[in-house]
C-alpha cells in the first residue's frame, strides 16, 4: 500500500531513524537505547536488557551517556561501569541542550527510573519517544513526531482485567504461605514492583532474594521504592529465615536455579505480560501465571496515541512487539499517518 505524506511530515520524518542496532536516533546527535557511533549522548530510559544494546560500545565511543539517577543506580547494581566523566544524570523534567535539540526525561510508568524523552528542535517541533510505559500514571507528553514503543501492538492484546490483577496476585500469595515458602519470578523491575504490590496488600512474611534481585532492589529503595524487609539469602539471617519456611523469595525468571527453586516452593508464581485471557492461570498443583504486565496494551497505546495529538507516529519494529500491526491500526482508527521502523 502506497501512503501519501505531507511536507510537514517529511519534514518531521527526516528528524528520526531506528536503526538495525535498536538505537532510535534524533537528526543524528541523540541515540536512544541503542548504539550509534555519530551520536553526541546515549539516552538510556530505563535499565531492561532490551533498551541496553550496545551499551559498552556507547560507554567507549559516545562523549555522555544520560538517564535518571535511579536507572544509573541499578545499571551498577547489574554491574555496568560508566566512567565519572560520561555519566550525565537527570531529574525528570530537567532541560539540557545538545546541539539544535533540547531534551529532557519525563516520567513513565514501567520500572523504577524510567523515562519518555522529549526532544524540542529549533523550529519548536517535539520530538517525544515513550520508551516503555503503561497507563495511567504515565504523562502523556504533546508530540509533532511521536516514537512509541509496540509490545502488544496487536489489536488481540487486551487485558479486560487490567485493575484486578493485583488483588488477585496479594490473595494467590496469601493462600500459599500457611504451606510454605512463595517463589516469585519475573524479570528486574517487575519483581521490585511485585515486592511493593505484596507489601501495599499487607503481606508481612520477610522478602528473600538472590545478590543481583537484592542489589537492584536496594537501588530502587534508594529512589522510592516502598519495600521493607528484605534479605540477601547468603547471609545468616536469611538462611534462619529460610528454615522457618514462612518467606517470599523473589528470583529471576532466567535463574539457572529455577528448577530447584521450583522443588523447594509451596507455590511457585510466574510474573508475565503475555497473558490476555485471564488474571491468574493454573499451570499445575502448585505453580501459576500472573498476568502483571508493565506495559501498556493495545488499548492504552491508542490512547496514548490520541491524547498526544502527533502529526506522525513511528512504531518501533527494533523489538519484541507487533509495531508493523500498530502502524496500520493507528492510520486506520485515528486517521494520523504511522510507519513502522526500521
Amino acid at each position: 500500500m502506497t501512503i501519501t505524506l505531507s511536507k510537514v511530515v517529511n519534514e518531521l520524518l527526516s528528524k528520526v531513524k531506528i536503526t538495525h542496532e535498536h538505537a532510535i536516533v534524533f537528526k543524528d546527535i541523540v541515540s536512544i537505547d541503542g548504539f550509534y557511533s555519530e551520536s553526541l549522548v546515549r539516552i538510556v530510559t530505563h535499565a531492561h536488557k532490551d533498551h541496553l544494546y550496545g551499551l559498552r560500545d556507547s560507554i567507549r565511543k559516545n562523549p555522555l551517556i544520560a538517564m535518571t539517577k535511579a536507572t544509573y543506580d541499578i545499571l551498577t547494581a547489574l554491574g555496568y561501569r560508566i566512567p565519572k566523566e560520561k555519566t550525565f544524570t537527570l531529574n525528570y523534567n530537567q532541560e539540557f541542550k545538545i546541539g539544535d535539540l533540547t531534551l529532557s526525561l519525563h516520567k513513565a510508568k514501567h520500572i523504577v527510573g524510567a523515562a519518555q524523552v522529549l526532544a524540542v528542535d529549533n523550529d519548536g517541533s517535539r520530538l517525544v519517544y515513550t520508551g516503555d510505559f503503561k497507563l495511567p500514571s504515565t504523562p502523556i507528553l504533546d508530540s509533532d513526531l511521536l516514537v512509541i514503543e509496540a509490545t502488544y501492538g496487536n489489536p488481540e492484546h487486551v487485558r479486560p482485567f487490567k485493575y484486578e490483577v493485583e488483588s488477585l496476585f496479594i490473595d494467590l500469595v496469601k493462600s500459599g504461605l500457611p504451606h510454605g515458602p512463595v517463589y516469585v519470578f519475573g524479570y528486574h523491575g517487575k519483581l521490585q514492583e511485585a515486592m511493593e504490590i505484596l507489601r501495599s496488600g499487607g503481606i508481612d512474611a520477610p522478602f528473600i532474594a538472590p545478590r543481583k534481585v537484592y542489589d537492584v532492589t536496594l537501588a530502587a529503595i534508594k529512589h522510592g521504592l516502598n519495600v521493607e524487609g528484605l534479605y540477601y539469602d547468603k547471609t545468616l539471617e536469611a538462611e534462619e529465615i529460610m528454615r522457618s519456611k514462612w518467606y517470599v523469595y523473589f528470583a529471576h525468571i532466567n535463574s539457572p536455579k529455577r528448577n530447584y527453586y521450583h522443588r523447594v516452593s509451596s507455590l511457585s508464581i510466574i510474573l508475565t505480560g503475555w497473558e490476555f485471557k485471564e488474571p491468574l492461570r493454573r499451570l499445575n498443583n502448585k505453580t501459576y501465571i500472573v498476568a502483571l504486565s508493565d506495559h501498556a496494551d493495545f488499548e492504552q497505546l491508542l490512547e496514548y496515541v490520541e491524547e498526544s495529538k502527533p502529526k506522525v507516529v513511528v512504531t518501533d519494529a527494533s523489538r519484541e512487539g507487533s509495531a508493523h500491526i500498530l502502524a496500520k491500526e493507528i492510520r486506520k482508527r485515528l486517521s494520523i499517518p504511522a510507519i513502522a521502523l526500521p
